[in-house]
């Protein structure tokens, strides 16, 4: 009996753990995964094979360098093959460089994300929806939303960070699950912020010196915002960001750290002299002044006496205030569910009927884009005939015409005439154009073989 009670609570401690691995704060019906995979029904993607799609496409691009926002849209909905990853990228591209990349579809965008999160590519897809300029990719707040969820509960807060700083950079602060995710993933990251090393500085390592003439030369110009590169920066604009638009106690905690990561200490200054005059409650949660310790250390000490003396001193006179003692993890997590709880049911619903909508629009833009083909064959087809006609009317009208046909003969000879002139008063043009005459009469000279 002992034995069956010790191997229920191994089982039990093991079912435990799994669950607490697997922690999600996201429902399974968030996914919208039964309404998703619905759209590999529909006739129109039926109709289309993965393989010879991107072949047909492939083709017309190198020939015409011209691709379709449709048929990109088409490919990235039907492609399920991970094997095929870098043809969807290849595709992307292509549509970048043309014209066509202002009329991507919204559906194009979520299809690219949800494949490459099916397929476990997190590498390319940080590579693709940080490289904007690249591929010209955007999510959508679904899909943001299950890119944290998912890293958060793989415990790859490296990752669901480098996905929190996206909304932040598109100024995007309308899904209250975003915003909380975002959040969470940035402050959980932070514990190791070495996991995300800034991108090195590229060297010119070229041995020549090449000298350019330029009218005028280019100020140095950093737009302080999608021109940052350093994590921590970008985690703490973030992070100031989000806290700005809480505007609670919980969002000033996250104001305050976020700004001093970014290096915005007046900013942060006096920000804490106007919490002082203006906040009754708890101005921000205890814990952070630790965490802002740790974030520190990392600063050189020259520069922590110069810029950031007058800002700690602040930070001194905020200890001395009324504080929030509570966890500020669970108060974060706290913060999720109950956006979760508030927002969940208004996504799925809205999701679904997007899920609709891409449907109909896909639709009336490959019809018309057919109708597109259509008509400019029949352009083509009709040029072709007047000119036949043309070339036709002028052969049977000929001897009725001699005499206007050999006035337009006359008239273009008497112009070349007129040209031969301009060009032999250029001087040395005789020897050029004897040279030229040698260079088109010249005839390579046959190679036999000789028998042995």
């Amino acid at each position: 009996m002992l034995r069956i009670l010790r191997s229920g609570r191994r089982a039990y401690e093991g079912f435990r753990k799994t669950t607490i691995q697997k922690r999600s704060f996201l429902s399974e019906a968030y996914g919208c995964e039964e309404e998703w995979n619905t759209r590999l029904q529909i006739p129109l993607l039926q109709k289309y094979n993965p393989e010879n799609l991107f072949m047909i496409l492939e083709h017309k691009y190198a020939r015409e360098e011209l691709v379709s926002a449709v048929d990109i849209d088409i490919f990235a909905n039907i492609v399920r093959s991970k094997e095929q990853v870098e043809e969807l990228l290849n595709l992307l591209q292509s549509l970048r460089h043309s014209a066509q990349t202002t009329d991507t579809l919204d559906s194009t965008h979520h299809a690219v994300v949800r494949y490459l999160l099916d397929h476990d590519c997190t590498t390319e897809l940080m590579d693709v929806l940080h490289n904007r300029l690249k591929y010209g990719i955007f999510p959508d707040h679904v899909c943001y939303n299950l890119l944290m969820d998912t890293y958060i509960k793989k415990k790859d807060y490296t990752s669901a960070a480098k996905i929190a700083v996206l909304p932040m950079l598109q100024e995007d602060s309308e899904n209250p699950i975003t915003n909380a995710l975002s959040v969470y993933a940035c402050h959980k990251y932070l514990e190791d912020p070495d996991a995300w090393p800034e991108p090195p500085k590229p060297v010119d390592d070229s041995k020549e010196e090449i000298k350019i003439r330029v009218k005028y030369l280019r100020n140095p110009y950093f737009d302080d915002h999608f021109d940052i590169t350093d994590p921590r920066k970008l985690v703490g604009k973030t992070l100031a960001f989000q806290g700005r638009v809480m505007d609670n106690t919980l969002g000033r905690t996250c104001q305050l750290r976020g700004l001093i990561l970014y290096e915005k200490y007046q900013v942060a200054t006096e920000l804490i002299k106007q919490w002082l005059n203006e906040v009754k409650g708890s101005i921000v949660y205890k814990e952070v002044f630790k965490l802002i310790e740790k974030d520190n250390e990392s600063i050189p000490e020259e520069q922590t006496a110069n810029e950031l003396k007058s800002l700690m001193e602040q930070v001194n006179k905020l200890k001395k205030k009324n504080l929030c003692k509570n966890s500020l993890v669970e108060a974060l997590e706290n913060n999720i569910k109950f956006a979760v709880e508030e927002q969940q049911e208004i996504d799925i619903n809205n999701q679904v009927q997007a899920y609709i909508d891409w449907e109909k629009r896909r639709q009336i833009l490959l019809d018309k884009q057919l109708y597109e083909q259509k008509r400019q064959a029949k352009m083509e087809d009709i040029t072709k005939l007047k000119k036949y006609l043309a070339e036709r009317e002028r052969f049977l009208t000929f001897f009725e015409n001699e005499e206007q046909i050999e006035l337009e003969i006359e008239k273009r000879q008497q112009g070349d005439k007129m040209e031969m002139k301009r060009v032999l008063r250029k001087p040395n043009a005789l020897k050029k154009l004897k040279k030229l005459k040698e260079e088109t009469e010249y005839v390579p000279p046959k190679i036999e073989h000789m028998n042995k």
